[in-house]
């Protein structure tokens, strides 16, 4: 059998399911960061009837941020790179079109309809998982009423924006800091910030859940967000999470049309758990370094064993 992956050459996660795989088929692959290629050598492909030169049909394909990148040289205008950025967006849509029958974890489209965060909360709220109370606006004297009843959060919302190696994290925010000119020109989404005892990453790839607990209220640093790094003192552990919450997270991920998905959760003091939201294209190296949990197997015997079905 044969595994396409589509995304780019620094890729540790992507170079982490490509080492996996190649012990048990064989693996192709097409990064789409194409200022790594001279002009002349980047790849061939040609789509035509029942016929596609470039790799054999596979059986299972991995999408991991295939974010086209190129060298400003090689335009002479914007329209230039504009139809190249278009172009080589239309190979993805292309691949899923002609290679429907595989295993995708996951479809390019679907990683793009998924990033909804209020689409994200709707289904949560269908199978009863708590969430929190969600503003999303761009209306001054609604997010102060909402703001006077609770300590707010902004959030970037998961908008799949490429911020040139930048981050937008979770912060709290002083309403009254914020003007009408500034807000009506960005509709922002705003959340009830909830208060932690600690928070989840929980990894779901088909049926299988792995959990990894962050005990992110031990660090200043990371209370707010723990993306704010501190792994020498932000303690990772592997968590089980109960039959129902497990059941939960399988089926809110299927109901995004994922495979493979990575839901944000925090537990309160009070012992609740909030959902945040669901990253179809997240980070788990690291995790997996610090808990030993097998996340990498789990993803790569899920594409071996699902692709030969």
């Amino acid at each position: 059998m044969q595994i396409l992956i589509l995304s780019r050459s620094e890729n540790v996660h992507a170079d982490a399911v490509e080492e996996y795989c190649k012990k048990y088929a064989r693996v192709d692959r097409i990064n789409f960061d194409f200022d790594t290629y001279s002009q002349e050598r980047l790849p061939s492909i040609l789509f035509g009837e029942n016929k596609v030169i470039r790799f054999l049909a596979p059986r299972a394909v991995f999408v991991h941020h295939p974010r086209i990148s190129y060298k400003n040289e090689w335009f002479t205008d914007e329209i230039e790179r504009k139809l190249f950025v278009a172009s080589w967006d239309s190979v993805k849509e292309w691949m899923e079109s002609q290679f429907s029958n595989a295993l995708w974890v996951n479809r390019p489209s679907l990683n793009n309809q998924s990033r909804n965060v209020l689409r994200q909360l709707k289904i949560a709220r269908e199978l009863k998982l708590k969430v929190p109370e969600t503003i999303f606006t761009n209306k001054l004297d609604e997010l102060r009423r909402f703001a006077d009843l609770n300590t707010v959060i902004i959030k970037q919302g998961n908008l799949g924006v490429h911020l040139e190696k930048k981050r937008i994290l979770t912060s709290l925010i002083d309403v009254h800091k914020i003007d009408q000119k500034t807000l009506c020109g960005c509709p922002c989404l705003f959340q009830k910030y909830i208060t932690k005892k600690f928070e989840l990453r929980v990894h779901v790839i088909g049926n299988n859940v792995l959990s990894c607990k962050i005990n992110s209220q031990v660090s200043e640093k990371t209370r707010i967000d723990w993306r704010n790094y501190d792994l020498e003192n932000t303690p990772h552990e592997s968590h089980t999470l109960n039959s129902v919450m497990n059941k939960q997270c399988i089926e809110l991920v299927k109901r995004l049309g994922l495979v493979f998905g990575i839901l944000d959760i925090i537990v309160t003091p009070q012992g609740d758990y909030v959902f945040l939201e669901c990253n179809a294209q997240g980070h788990w190296t690291w995790i997996e370094q610090l808990t030993k949990l097998p996340i990498t197997k789990t993803l790569c015997d899920y594409l071996l064993l699902s692709g030969l079905e």
